[in-house]
């Protein structure tokens, strides 16, 4: 699977980072392993690092059903850093299908705006 995550409970952060042809088995799978993973918690927030994704295949639909899974609380602070190209229009379309379930999310082509973001470094 091209996707891999890191929990930081002491800065209750899910580090992720993917790579590869992302489908949308792999991105099901990802959020099924990290929903069961005993050292993650929903309140936690998520710095997903995209830059190595060379193509998301993945349906609007997909995105839509996991905006509403709920697998993260709607106060945490989730930033998805991403390419230039498709990649950036389809994590806003999976950001605007967050919003309408309530919760925020940020994308973002630098990783460390990403990370001002969600509050892992000061902003300059």
């Amino acid at each position: 699977m091209p996707a891999e995550y890191d929990i930081d409970p002491t800065r209750g952060l899910v580090r992720t980072r993917a790579w590869g042809e992302l489908t949308d088995g792999d991105v099901l799978e990802y959020y099924r392993r990290l929903s069961v993973e005993p050292a993650f918690r929903p309140t936690y927030s998520q710095l997903c690092d995209l830059r190595a994704v060379t193509r998301i295949a993945t349906t609007p639909a997909t995105l839509r059903d996991l905006a509403r899974s709920k697998i993260f609380a709607p106060s945490s602070h989730r930033a998805f850093v991403t390419r230039p190209e498709a990649d950036f229009g389809l994590a806003r379309m999976f950001q605007a299908f967050c919003e309408q379930e309530g919760t925020t999310i940020g994308v973002f082509l630098q990783l460390e705006e990403a990370e001002a973001w969600i509050g892992l470094r000061a902003e300059s």
